[in-house]
């Protein structure tokens, strides 16, 4: 589709940024043609301000940009949608998004917020104190230890799925995802290169993928 065709009925079009890694909605801004395609050749999300009538590019001042890895639209082409990686908090507020406020009488956290804040503090346990932080006290061990302990919860996990209540399991599984965490962390690996991998192997049968393996040595 050429910029042409996307900007055929508005000279406006509202574009919504989210997070390439956890999914969260970060902003929501308004691009022309221009700034559409300074988009698309920098690599920079770049927007029009409709109150200063120019051209800006998202942390240009502030440093706090977002960088793109990739643009969609809607099924109707009158609405972009932006997926990035933030450089820093995206809202002027400070706040991770600009949508981080709640109106709803009990605020509730989506799972996949769940998932990237659990996974936030786990790297900013790093330098925490092993006295105080269980975590800290992972990371700072042996590699050794974080891999045995992943190795007892799984192992708890399937006890509790055989023998135990659904609540019961779920707790063993909720332990079982940290440890998954705290090893992605401590082994310098993440769960976006996990994704990665997964995604590779879109498209192809179990065993036609573990052939593979076998044969180029990935498999015992």
């Amino acid at each position: 589709m050429s910029d042409a065709e996307l900007f055929r009925s508005a000279d406006l079009i509202p574009a919504v940024v989210q997070h390439w890694e956890t999914g969260k909605v970060l902003m929501l801004g308004y691009m022309n043609r221009e700034s559409f395609e300074k988009t698309r050749m920098t690599g920079k999300v770049t927007f029009f301000s409709r109150s200063r009538k120019k051209i800006w590019v998202k942390g240009e001042t502030s440093g706090n940009g977002l960088d793109v890895v990739e643009i969609r639209t809607d099924c109707d082409q009158d609405t972009i949608l932006v997926l990035a990686k933030p450089l820093g908090p995206t809202c002027h507020t400070g706040t991770v998004s600009c949508f981080d406020g709640s109106i709803s009488p009990q605020e509730k956290t989506p799972p996949f917020e769940v998932w990237a804040g659990l996974q936030s503090v786990i790297r900013d346990r790093r330098g925490g104190d092993p006295a105080v932080s269980y975590t800290a006290s992972l990371l700072k061990s042996d590699v050794s230890h974080v891999l045995k302990k992943l190795s007892e919860e799984v192992f708890e996990v399937s006890v509790a799925s055989l023998v135990e209540s659904r609540d019961r399991q779920l707790s063993e599984w909720a332990d079982l995802c940290y440890h998954i965490a705290v090893a992605l962390e401590k082994t310098g690996l993440s769960w976006a290169e996990v994704m990665e991998i997964l995604r590779t192997r879109e498209g192809r049968g179990g065993w036609v993928e573990k052939k593979e393996r076998k044969k180029t040595g990935g498999e015992s």
